[in-house]
């Protein structure tokens, strides 16, 4: 059944909705000072590892604004369902440098045996570095709690972090996938997190079944639409990479506004489908129009995470 959307999540929505593409723009950025920020040279973190015994990082990250002194990484993991944090656990104070990770240092960092590390253990890095004139920057973005009126140590901005093109070395994850077997990946799965655009909320539930060919799926109607059904195709290579070609996905006028198009979506970075462990987590960015055009304008990026049950 339909359930409503929280107000407060509509609020959030109507405050970003429907932005012009074309006035991505905030002159008093130019006004800021460099901060520190550590950039990988080549493609940085590989999104996924195929071998929970074998893996292999070695990256070289650069100072990009060449005004760092150090730079230090704090990794949470997850693995086999529990929270495992090592903070701090590397520093590196001349630059460019390599950074180094395997399995066994891991295993060491986070104070477990590497050989329990397995699939669908997932690593995420933060890091935090020191500017030249001792002003730290930590790989968050800037928050505020208004119910403490705290502010949050982030103060990265999110377009940094979330854009691959900047090869961030400041916040990025990998989990140890496997080989994709479309028969796994069928069943029922909850919905984890949706960043507010499922119409039944977090606590909303779908199917999903075999698609044309062995390396495809789809999701049916996983955003719970009225425009029911807008089933999402997803293509997924041998080791659980996924990739969604643009589809439509719900009704604009069911997040914010009338007068638009359906909403489409589209993988826009590295994302997942998982047999082994039946998850599914899709990076996505959104696009929509006024009819007859589907496109001009956007809700951002967005993520879709599901859980099979």
């Amino acid at each position: 059944m339909k359930k409503i959307f929280f107000i407060l999540t509509i609020v959030s929505l109507g405050l970003t909705s429907c932005t012009d593409e074309s006035t991505f723009s905030n002159p008093s950025h130019h006004q800021l000072s460099n901060g520190s920020f550590l950039r990988f040279a080549d493609d940085g973190v590989a999104a996924s590892y195929p071998d929970p015994q074998d893996i292999v990082i070695s990256e070289s990250i650069y100072d990009a604004n060449g005004n760092t002194s150090s730079y230090s990484l704090t990794v949470t993991a997850v693995l086999s369902g529990s929270l495992v944090v090592a903070e701090d656990f590397l520093t590196i104070t001349s630059f460019p440098a390599t950074l180094n990770l395997t399995t066994q240092s891991l295993g060491e960092a986070l104070g477990v045996d590497p050989t329990t590390i397995t699939y669908g253990d997932t690593f995420n890095f933060v890091a935090k570095s020191m500017r030249n004139d001792g002003t730290m920057f930590y790989g968050q973005a800037p928050s505020f709690d208004d119910s403490t009126n705290t502010v949050g140590l982030g103060n990265t901005e999110s377009n940094l972090t979330n854009i691959a093109a900047y090869k961030s070395a400041m916040s990025f994850g990998f989990i140890v996938s496997c080989p994709f077997v479309q028969a796994e990946m069928l069943g029922t799965y909850d919905v984890v997190f949706d960043d507010g655009f499922v119409g039944a909320s977090q606590d909303f539930v779908f199917d999903v079944v075999a698609g044309a060919n062995a390396n495809q799926v789809i999701m049916l109607d996983p955003y719970g639409s009225f425009y029911s059904p807008l089933d999402i195709v997803v293509d997924v290579d041998d080791f659980g990479i996924a990739t969604v070609d643009r589809q439509a996905a719900f009704g604009t006028d069911e997040v914010c506004c009338a007068g638009y198009s359906l909403t489409y979506v589209e993988t826009y970075t590295t994302s997942l489908a998982l047999s082994c462990i039946g998850y599914i987590d899709l990076k996505l960015s959104t696009g929509l129009g006024i009819p007859p055009s589907t496109s001009g304008y956007t809700f951002g990026d967005t993520r879709f995470i599901a859980q099979k049950q």
